[in-house]
């Protein structure tokens, strides 16, 4: 339900008059980095816009590179995502496999005469991040490093500054972004943040069925059967409520044995219920002994794991977690997600701030 309310929320923001030149026409031409003629659909531009407008904000947070030209790449280079490249390896961005990939590719013809290889991703987003590493990438300081010098909002200058550096061999590039941005308006998005554009409820629908109709919460306590309940977020501190099947069996979180914390749960009624010591659960979970037990939390039946074996890299932090909330939704120790986002030894991150849940792969 978030996602449609976000969707509507982002035509609301454009505003009704879309098209900055004729508002009759359903389509219009621009030319992609390679200086290929797309012909661009206005509905799926906006579907597009309204799918993918929280990870490009929360990547200019992040790294700095403006919402609007992030968006209207990916709208120029994926054709709206309809490209077989978004379609069959989630890569908005074209960007290609390099040296250092050991991920999945995908091959492609350019212009029918080089098979050139791209990388595959595990969803959209990670294409995103792709994007930001690349152009931010320390080694490549020399060709972009100015465009960070910019203002986020000069999306002319940002434009302009990545067909000056190479970025696209098109001699009408920085032409067709400037276009995108202009007719959908996309340059309203670089003065927004993550936690004023709405968007933190709505990160936990990859989690939980997000709802905001009342629920009656079962008064059985076997929950033989699956009932679904609303509860605040377990792992955050989002406005809405989350609906999800509170069970009592034991499943399993980044290969170990897990359980939900129930309604009235504390650590003494979890361990007499799986035949373990609070101290044990205490250990396990990395616990302070004041601290609250939040109903829906996960609660390892064994020790946390240094590593995490599951296909997310990163994760976006949303309104109210702290490292340790992030630690006990990927079942990794805090210490070891601490090592690998070193910056917050003495301070909580940021609504927004992507996390990285897995080491760099060694070049």
């Amino acid at each position: 339900m978030l996602r449609i309310l976000l969707l509507i929320a982002a035509f609301a923001i454009l505003n009704p008059t879309l098209y900055s030149k004729n508002p009759n026409r359903e389509h219009f031409t621009v030319y992609n980095s390679s200086g290929e003629k797309i012909l661009l659909d206005n509905e799926n531009a906006l579907l597009y816009i309204g799918r993918f407008l929280h990870i490009a904000i929360s990547e200019m947070d992040r790294s700095g590179i403006p919402a609007s030209i992030k968006l209207a790449q990916g709208i120029l280079e994926s054709g709206s995502g309809m490209s077989a490249l978004a379609k069959h390896a989630h890569n908005h961005f074209g960007i290609k496999c390099g040296g250092s990939w050991k991920g999945k590719t995908y091959y492609l013809w350019d212009d029918d005469v080089e098979k050139s290889c791209f990388r595959v991703f595990d969803k959209d987003e990670d294409s995103y991040i792709a994007h930001s590493e690349f152009i931010a990438n320390p080694y490549k300081n020399s060709r972009y490093g100015f465009l960070f010098r910019l203002p986020k909002t000069d999306y002319k200058s940002w434009a302009n500054g990545l067909q000056k550096a190479g970025y696209a061999t098109s001699e009408t590039y920085a032409k067709s972004l400037i276009s995108i941005i202009e007719r959908y308006q996309l340059y309203k998005y670089d003065h927004l943040t993550f936690k004023t554009e709405l968007v933190a409820a709505g990160e936990t629908d990859s989690i939980f069925n997000v709802v905001v109709e009342t629920i009656v919460i079962p008064t059985d306590t076997t929950f033989e059967e699956p009932h679904y309940v609303l509860i605040p977020d377990p792992f955050g501190n989002i406005k809405d409520s989350v609906r999800i099947i509170l069970t009592k069996s034991i499943f399993e979180i980044n290969e170990i044995d897990a359980v939900y914390v129930q309604v009235g749960d504390n650590l003494e009624t979890i361990a007499k219920r799986y035949s373990l010591s609070p101290k044990k659960l205490r250990k396990f979970n990395e616990l302070k002994k004041s601290q609250t037990l939040r109903t829906g939390q996960y609660i390892y039946l064994e020790p946390k794991k240094k590593r995490y074996t599951g296909s997310e890299a990163f994760h976006i932090v949303r309104e109210g977690q702290t490292l340790f909330d992030i630690a006990q939704h990927y079942g990794i120790r805090r210490n070891e997600l601490l090592g690998m986002n070193s910056v917050y030894k003495y301070v909580e991150p940021a609504p927004g701030t992507q996390i990285r849940l897995k080491k760099e792969s060694k070049k």
